[in-house]
């Protein structure tokens, strides 16, 4: 469902710093994309409001999950920052 030059992105990404974290971090992009149901590039705004509502996390949680849309914007393009949970 990620298209290769994300995949890359995000594997590059994964394979500097602290392992884990990154690695838990491009999970939660994958995880995020799979629940959306469309191709990444069409992810907006209110995927990612609709998103932290169903999902109901714990404030750390959701910030982590925030951070790892943050990288998935990023590697869009995109311009900003993604709504805040």
């Amino acid at each position: 469902m990620i298209p290769p030059d994300i995949r890359h992105a995000l594997n590059q990404h994964a394979c500097r710093g602290g392992k884990t974290a990154r690695r838990r971090q491009v999970r939660r992009v994958e995880q995020f994309v799979r629940w959306c149901g469309c191709p990444p590039h069409q992810i907006g705004k209110k995927h990612v409001h609709l998103y932290f509502e169903e999902m109901s996390f714990t404030t750390t949680t959701a910030r982590d999950h925030w951070y790892a849309i943050r990288l998935l914007w990023s590697l869009l393009g995109r311009s900003g920052l993604p709504p805040s949970p």
